[in-house]
Order: C-alpha cells, then structure tokens, then sequence
C-alpha cells in the first residue's frame, strides 16, 4: 500500500472518530490542501528535471502530508488549537512521523517572525501551550512543512483560493487575528517561493478554480 492509500485509509477511520457537526467541511478542506500541495509538488519536479536537479519532493508524500495535517479536528470543533497536538500524537502512534510534523507546524508559518500572542491566549492547558512552543522552537522545517503551510492558506474547504481570499475568509471567522499584515506578507513570501522553484506562478495551476471560488463566495 503507497502512502496515498495509507493516508487515505487514515483519514477514512479518522472521520469514523469524527465527534462535531461539520465533517464535510473538514473533509474537504483536507482534500483540497493534499490536491494542491501534489498539484504544485509535480510542477516543482517537472521543472527539477528540466534543470538537471533531482528532484526534492515528492508528489505522493505532499498528498499525505496535506490530506492528514488537520487530523486532529476529528476530535471536534471545540479542541481549537489543541487539533496540532491531538494530530501529532495520533499521526506517530500511526507510524506517520512527517505527517505528525506537519500536524504541528501547518499553523504556524514565520513562527519565529509573527507575534502570535493571540494564539497562546486560546490554550487553556498551560502544558499544552508549553509542548506547543518548545516543539515550534525546536523543530527543524523541510520543504513538505512551508508547502502544506502555504497549501492549508489557499484551500478553503469549497476549492482553491487566492491567499488573500482565503486570508478574508479566515479574517471573518477568527476577528482576533493581530498582525494580519504581517501574516499576508509572509504567506506571499511562501508563495514567491514555490514560484520559484516551480518557474510559474502558482496561481495558474489553478486558475480557473480560483476564479470560480472567488466568485461563489
């Protein structure tokens, strides 16, 4: 079994666990996050070999990887920023390790640049909080991390958006985001990178997704 297949199988068990009222949402949103990091990922590979360069990353991973970063919703809305840490343990105990990072880290992007005060306001659990920031310090970021970290802020749970579209869309549920300019610029710093490596604007693998998403919203 490939680890599209295991992740899927995953994932298939994880929505049996599901506890809440909106698991289509999170299933989609899942879905589209694991669509575009393989989309992008094969971009990015095409353009390695026309370079001569082996290739970095790989499609199947980067599928898993966005299909299985917010495993840890399937113990419900309530668990809010616990959802990381809830997916970590479950993603190693399901010999995932890689996933279990991207558990970690897909919310967390400039860590170490963007004030995220707000964020630490939500932990109840002062253990919790506590794993959460020694982890975040300590862990060393792979290509796989800054890809489900750029994919998780273009893939709202109806198709692919444009990452200031999907930034409103965040904006307007979660009003207490500080620093919102800061967060803007360094999602479009993730996005110039994988422009970069792909030689295109990303944009265009989904272009006429994104036109439609934006115009259904």
């Amino acid at each position: 079994m490939n680890i599209k297949e295991r992740a899927e199988r995953l994932f298939s068990w994880a929505e049996k666990q599901y506890l809440g009222d909106h698991v289509d949402t999170w299933r989609s949103h899942s879905m589209n996050v694991a669509r575009a990091a393989e989309t992008i990922v094969i971009a990015v590979r095409k353009q390695e070999l026309k370079q001569g360069i082996n290739p970095t990353i790989d499609p199947d991973r980067a599928y898993s990887c966005g299909y299985l970063h917010d495993l840890g919703r399937s113990a419900g809305e309530h668990v809010g920023l616990e959802h990381p840490i809830i997916g970590y343990h479950l993603l190693r105990d399901h010999g995932f390790p890689l996933e279990a990072q991207i558990s970690m880290t897909h919310g967390y992007y400039a860590y170490k640049k963007i004030n995220r005060s707000e964020y630490w306001e939500e932990f109840t659990d002062a253990e919790l909080l506590h794993f959460t920031r020694d982890y975040l310090e300590n862990v060393e970021l792979t290509d796989y991390d800054y890809l489900i970290q750029l994919c998780d802020n273009m893939a709202h749970h109806s198709g692919i958006m444009t990452i200031d579209g999907r930034f409103a869309d965040i904006l307007v549920r979660h009003d207490n985001i500080r620093n919102a300019g800061t967060h803007l610029k360094e999602l479009y710093k993730l996005k110039k990178y994988f422009d970069n490596k792909a030689g295109l604007n990303i944009y265009d693998l989904f272009k006429d997704e994104i036109i439609r998403t934006t115009l259904e919203k």
